[in-house]
């Protein structure tokens, strides 16, 4: 049964491959070609210069909302690899791997797992960035132990949504994909003698994933009807999340298994995501799993983490196709999230009732103590109607969505031999 529904996934993949013009047996190698030069060299600079002012203190950046420990940590692995941090950055690397460690290397289940998954993926970029392999031993015990709760689980994350907010948010087929791009994130850039059990690993919790998910969905805005990964079983509505997820992880598993059927799958995701695309130049996709978290019921709404999703799903499957219609797609859609650079201030995203005595006018609660209000510029958190967030309308900004963007741009630069 498994077999034959193994082949039914590569004839519809073969299909969406079709009608996207796949290229005639792209090579194994990756990645298959370099890139054209990237346009964005002076926007990632700008934004580059914005980070500067985000809050930062022991490791932590205080405006995230849990990306920073994956994507602000990488950034400046890559960027130190590169041989562009000056000495501030320098240090914000050193104080972000310490903080990682220390999440890895706590409990499980106690704090943000959001924040560990995220960190253990941060680490995994600085090994590989750096080659400091002096603390694989606390990272692999905490890859055993976040693979063994979902083995025990049965390779799908259902249970624990009314205390995640990730799970409620982002659903359990896009946790669980996340959790396995960590052991995926691993085999590729760590390795090891283990790193075959971790790839099978990654290929068993990919065939869960289906078996529990994939299908029919309808995109609720347009009525179109695609096959891809769902919300949560049995929900049959297009959502972007466990899309973007999947489709990582998808280019993911091609990169180590070389499996034409992963790559075949990665496009095939890509197309279940078209029903969402609201616009070309620059190219901007609707977030439906934002609608319920922001209070807003609108198609035209994009957050700058899904933005920033997509785009990366698009660089990586440029990476293991050499298409570019790909690399293009990612262009434009960086044209768009850098449309969103626009002004904020703390005093828009700081919780002031988690100082005592609470702040006063004109102060942010600030690392637990309440500083003037200090306003920069920044990529905002969400487009609605076609124009930027404003104050009071949910989010207005998160600084590891920032960082993540810097990430995003960098490994564009990357696949044209840039520097990060």
């Amino acid at each position: 049964m498994k077999r034959a529904a193994r082949a039914m996934a590569f004839v519809l993949a073969t299909t969406a491959c079709t009608a996207a013009s796949c290229s005639d047996e792209p090579s194994t190698e990756v990645p298959v070609r370099v890139a054209p030069p990237s346009r964005h060299g002076a926007l990632v600079e700008e934004l580059a210069a914005d980070a500067r002012a985000f809050a930062f203190a022991d490791g932590d950046w205080l405006e995230d909302l849990g990306d920073a420990p994956f994507y602000g940590l990488a950034w400046l692995a890559r960027r130190a690899q590169a041989g562009a941090l000056d000495a501030d950055g320098r240090a914000r690397l050193d104080a972000a791997v310490a903080r990682a460690r220390k999440l890895v290397g706590g409990d499980l289940l106690e704090g943000d797992v959001q924040d560990k998954v995220m960190a253990a993926l941060g680490l995994i970029e600085y090994v590989a960035a750096s080659g400091d392999r002096s603390f694989l031993p606390e990272l692999d015990d905490f890859v055993d132990r976040l693979d063994s709760l979902t083995k025990l689980l049965g390779d799908y994350i259902e249970v624990g949504a009314a205390e995640s907010w990730a799970l409620r948010t982002y659903g359990p087929t896009a946790v669980t994909a996340l959790v396995a791009l960590v052991l995926a994130q691993h085999a590729l850039f760590v390795g090891g003698e283990r790193q075959r059990e971790r790839i099978d690993r990654v290929v068993a919790i990919d065939a869960k994933i289906r078996e529990k998910a994939h299908g029919d969905l309808t995109d609720a805005a347009t009525g179109r009807a695609v096959r891809g990964y769902a919300f949560a079983p049995g929900q049959a509505g297009l959502v972007d999340y466990p899309n973007l997820a999947m489709l990582l992880l998808k280019a993911r598993l091609f990169r180590l298994t070389k499996d034409e059927v992963f790559r075949l799958e990665a496009r095939a995701v890509y197309v279940a995501l078209q029903p969402l695309k609201l616009s070309d130049a620059p190219a901007r996709y609707s977030s439906p799993y934002a609608k319920a978290s922001l209070g807003v019921d609108t198609r035209d709404l994009s957050t700058l983490s899904s933005q920033n999703y997509l785009a990366l799903g698009l660089l990586l499957l440029f990476e293991i196709t050499g298409d570019q219609r790909f690399v293009d797609e990612a262009d434009r859609m960086l044209d768009g999230i850098f449309a969103l650079r626009g002004p904020w201030c703390t005093t828009h995203v700081h919780d002031p009732a988690a100082c005592t005595p609470v702040c006063a006018e004109k102060q942010a609660c600030v690392g637990g103590a309440c500083e003037p209000e200090r306003c920069t510029t920044g990529l905002l958190h969400h487009v609605i109607d076609g124009r930027l967030a404003a104050p009071g309308e949910g989010t207005l900004f998160c600084s590891g969505c920032n960082l993540q963007t810097l990430y995003v741009a960098g490994y564009r630069r990357m696949l044209a031999n840039e520097p990060f």
